[in-house]
């Protein structure tokens, strides 16, 4: 599955979605989560902090 760039705009617009795994490790070491999770295949592929999207979710929406 492809980052959507409607459906995902708030995570695209928080910086949580990365080219690079060492940019989601860091942002995943920032947020507190452990691990990353990617989104798509190939040049399209990006990854995300967290070991989930839903570990993602839940950090993100304690921490407001």
């Amino acid at each position: 599955m492809a980052i959507n760039r409607k459906k995902h705009k708030a995570y695209i617009s928080r910086g949580n979605v990365f080219k690079s795994v060492t940019a989601s490790r860091k942002r995943a070491r920032a947020l507190g989560l452990k691990g990353i999770h990617s989104h798509g295949r190939g040049d399209n592929k990006r990854f995300m902090p967290g070991s989930s999207h839903q570990a993602y979710l839940n950090k993100v929406r304690k921490r407001k």
